[in-house]
């Protein structure tokens, strides 16, 4: 079988280590989606490919392609957002976007938007304020990028836009009204506030949300919503949610 070398960009999605000195990489490029990689040496004191592999960096790379995993045969750091892994809180919210990315994507689905998109987040990551907020952004944003844009314009099971008691049910991937509360047993009650701020998350563009205050209160209506509907579509808890949410413990004690 003829084994063939391609170059790509990509992100670095999150990796594993293998034997003693390699490392299994997840990278996300616009042209051939997720892809799976070993870096041989990669752990090794000075090895070339150190600086390029490291999570979340953007790196071009030249790969070879393999029966099951591809191969790194070299690498050029082009963006690191050291930023983000030398604060454990972003470190945290990163790795968290960066799980559900893995998650909700096959392999070689490749898609540039997604891709642009992610590294906007990685760039608005290093400076954000409010990382709960931006979570819910994200979580709002990579769900409707994935196909799975939820109904919060009317009821999801009638159609009706005139709303006294709202829910939101993550099985059925929106709001529900008073009449149709029924519908779902696990729904979330969700106040109009809420609501309204999830229509201007879902129609704003990412950057312009960053000023937004929101209260604490409104931020747990929308964690309740927005993480819950995100959990319902993925083929597996995300490993790094528990690490997440251990963390703000710790920063907000």
């Amino acid at each position: 079988m003829h084994m063939g070398l391609y170059t790509t960009e990509a992100v670095v999605l999150g990796y594993r280590d293998l034997g003693e000195a390699d490392r299994i990489l997840t990278l996300f490029s616009p042209e051939r989606g997720k892809i799976h990689a070993v870096a041989r040496g990669v752990r090794r004191p000075r090895s070339p490919l150190m600086a390029g592999t490291q999570l979340f960096s953007y790196s071009k790379f030249l790969l070879v392609e393999g029966r099951n995993l591809d191969s790194i045969s070299q690498c050029e750091l082009k963006e690191s957002f050291f930023r983000i892994r030398e604060d454990l809180d972003r470190m945290a919210y990163g790795s968290y976007f960066a799980e559900l990315l893995r998650i909700s994507t096959r392999e070689s689905d490749k898609s540039e938007e997604l891709f642009r998109f992610f590294m906007k987040v990685l760039y608005l990551l290093q400076v954000w304020e409010d990382l709960d907020f931006m979570a819910r952004i994200f979580e709002l944003k990579l769900m409707a990028l994935q196909g799975y844009t939820p109904q919060i314009l009317y009821c999801v099971n009638c159609r009706n836009d005139e709303l006294k008691e709202i829910r939101f049910s993550h099985a059925l991937g929106g709001i529900l009204c008073e009449k149709c509360r029924g519908s779902d047993e696990k729904s979330v009650v969700i106040s109009r506030a809420a609501l309204m701020m999830m229509r201007r998350m879902l129609k704003g563009k990412f950057e312009d949300l960053a000023n937004l205050k929101v209260e604490d209160g409104l931020k747990g209506e929308l964690k309740a919503a927005l993480t819950g509907f995100v959990l319902h579509h993925m083929e597996r808890m995300p490993r790094t949610l528990r690490f997440l949410e251990d963390i703000v413990k710790i920063s907000y004690k």
